[in-house]
């Protein structure tokens, strides 16, 4: 019985991971054209000039349950990923950095954030500027369309 749940639990985890890369894929289609060809430029900037900040919690089940939509999204569009744990231990997919309180200061203290976990951030590799870009769970469709939600709006605030 209990390899049959086992088993059940397995193949339903990968069915999901499937369709979280799909579910992107479908989202983002209209930006990287047929498959094949080059990523829009929105994605290519994303890859190329930011990285994200995970803060989650070991025991937080939200945690847990965004963990595999974020890593399947970092993967399929080629954004490192900084994991940062406040209790410093692991989760699945990620390393188990210790959220320092300098760290954890600039994020939410400095902007003004309340605390929750799973947080993401959006930090620019080059000027080192952060946006806050959920905090909570989401789906891959709506992780998606934040990313292209803020990617738009951080264009927006350097041509006007």
């Amino acid at each position: 019985m209990h390899l049959l749940l086992l088993l059940l639990c397995l193949f339903t985890t990968l069915a999901n991971a499937n369709v979280a890369v799909d579910e992107l894929n479908t989202l983002l289609a209209h930006q990287t054209g047929i498959h094949g060809e080059k990523p829009s430029p929105e994605l290519r900037d994303l890859s190329d000039n930011y990285y994200l900040l995970f803060i989650y919690r070991s025991d937080c089940p939200h945690c847990h349950q965004f963990a595999p939509v974020l890593a399947d999204f970092a993967k399929t569009f080629k954004v490192n990923v900084e994991a940062y744990s406040v209790d410093g231990k692991p989760l699945a997919g990620f390393e188990a950095n210790r959220l320092s309180p300098e760290l954890f200061h600039t994020l939410y203290l400095n902007g003004g954030f309340k605390t929750a976990v799973p947080a993401l951030f959006l930090v620019n590799r080059h000027t080192l500027q952060t946006y806050a870009v959920l905090f909570g769970e989401a789906s891959p469709y709506e992780l998606a369309a934040r990313f292209h939600e803020l990617m738009q709006h951080i264009k927006e605030q350097f041509n006007d």
